[in-house]
């Protein structure tokens, strides 16, 4: 399995959740430094002279390279739908807010050049525009990873590989996801360590504790890390549980269920945790729709339908005024419940005892547990841009400096702030993030494929799989072949 960083995130943070215990207990505790956080967890170990420190992480960036004081300016996508946010103004005594701003010091002055970060709602418009005119009015740009996708196919944007400085090989960019969104064996965008929509974006199953117990479900930490946790049975749990708790003869927000959430996130959530991929890649790296020719996914779509649908085990909360804020799981009336790690802050103060954990396996012969990631905030350096080796170096510093500053802090705060509620949840994310995956019809085809067919098949229970993969194979292949013709153009 891979893990962050090639670290144990668990081992970090232990160090933060104990920090955070201190701090219950009435102690006053600023947040360490990675140097005293190692020193802490070192205590009890022999003289430094009699042990071998582990080199701190470093880029290639040449220690003298300086920008003698030029401003980098950044678009931002400023969203409420994940933290997006790049820099902080000032430091406020907010964990996450602090560290960012200074690592944005550090970097800066490593560099010797100044940021400009302008945030937008709507920063796609704006991009196309200043393309359109060949105005070089910022240096990096970020927007919604579909649009970044249209935009790059139009060309003027040149592959993140072919930056100075950039090597998206390190441990501070996600590995997984480069294989990912790659086009035609060319990287155009990467999520580095800088980018918190990279973390917001993934999606995490909530468990109800204490109902778990009380229907005396294996236990859910022990079973993953055995390996044994399985689509088989979390459909053995969910419909333990299921109940008409007012006898009315019919299943409402007042009843129990096995598994809450808005239809558009069931289905890849969990074909993505069985190891399928809605859009493939051929073998040169080149996407392709081959859903009508996969049986395990046919299987895998007859499967879900039936364990969701049967028994009334699913609960549709798209009614709800806000899903993602879901009160039917927050009210203790759902052993499960499908979220983004964005929106973990609405559970923060519910009654319920919780747990985090990753979607189950396909089978136990699946070696690996898979996260779903969808719709991140992607940059985009034009090839008109006159700073260049500023951009590049700029990238490659703040992904680093971000892996060893701003990643613990919003770790910290996301653990302490929204589901810590057991020291086995640090286990959990190690998993979690181990293995980030982006399926490409559920973020650059999204609008084809999970949003425009499959999240209306699910909410309808129209389980004709044949059908609908055959009625939306023509207009796919074409969306698909449309970004292979214009990115082979630009490489001419």
């Amino acid at each position: 399995m891979k893990h962050y960083s090639g670290k144990s995130i668990s081992a970090l943070l232990a160090a933060l959740m104990l920090l955070s215990s201190f701090a219950a207990c009435g102690e006053t505790a600023d947040t360490p430094s990675p140097a005293s956080t190692t020193a802490a967890q070192n205590a009890d170990a022999p003289a430094a002279e009699e042990t071998t420190a582990e080199p701190e992480i470093m880029t290639d960036v040449p220690a003298d390279l300086d920008f003698g004081g030029k401003t980098i300016r950044v678009l931002s996508w400023e969203t409420t739908s994940y933290n997006t946010q790049l820099i902080a103004d000032q430091m406020n005594g907010e964990v996450l807010n602090d560290a960012l701003y200074e690592r944005t010091a550090k970097v800066e002055e490593m560099l010797g050049l100044k940021i400009a970060e302008t945030r937008e709602n709507q920063p796609t418009p704006i991009i196309q525009k200043l393309i359109a005119a060949g105005d070089d009015a910022y240096d990096i740009m970020f927007t919604v990873d579909r649009d970044a996708l249209s935009i790059a196919q139009n060309g003027n944007i040149l592959p993140i590989t072919s930056l100075p400085y950039v090597d998206v090989t390190r441990e501070y960019w996600s590995q997984s996801m480069n294989e990912d969104i790659s086009m035609l064996n060319r990287l155009y965008f990467s999520y580095g360590d800088f980018n918190l929509s990279g973390y917001e974006g993934v999606n995490t199953l909530m468990f109800n504790k204490t109902m778990s117990n009380d229907f005396g479900l294996a236990d859910h930490y022990d079973t993953i890390l055995s390996g044994k946790w399985t689509l088989d049975l979390l459909g053995e749990n969910m419909i333990k549980v299921v109940a008409d708790l007012n006898g009315d003869g019919q299943f409402t927000d007042d009843d129990r269920y096995g598994l809450t959430s808005h239809p558009k996130q069931v289905l890849p959530c969990f074909w993505i945790a069985s190891g399928l991929r809605s859009v493939e890649k051929d073998e040169n790296d080149a996407p392709v729709f081959r859903m009508a020719e996969n049986q395990k996914f046919a299987t895998f779509w007859s499967k879900i339908f039936t364990m969701m649908y049967s028994d009334n085990v699913y609960h549709d909360s798209s009614h709800l005024p806000d899903y993602a804020n879901n009160t039917v799981f927050m009210n203790g009336q759902a052993l499960y419940n499908i979220v983004r790690v964005a929106f973990l802050h609405f559970y923060r103060d519910c009654d319920i005892d919780y747990g985090l954990i990753p979607y189950p396996k396909w089978d136990e012969a699946q070696e690996d547990y898979y996260s779903r990631f969808e719709g991140g905030s992607l940059m985009v350096v034009t090839d008109f841009a006159a700073n260049k080796d500023m951009s590049g170096a700029f990238m490659e510093v703040m992904a680093c400096e971000s892996m060893k500053m701003v990643i613990p802090a919003y770790y910290d705060v996301v653990l302490k702030n929204k589901y810590a509620r057991d020291e086995r949840s640090v286990e959990m994310l190690d998993i979690i993030y181990g293995n980030r995956i982006n399926d490409l019809g559920d973020t650059f085809w999204s609008n084809q494929i999970r949003d425009g067919v499959f999240a209306g098949k699910f909410a309808a229970n129209k389980s004709d799989y044949e059908s609908t993969i055959a009625k939306m194979q023509k207009s796919v292949d074409k969306a698909l072949q449309k970004a292979i013709d214009l990115f082979s153009a630009i490489e001419g």
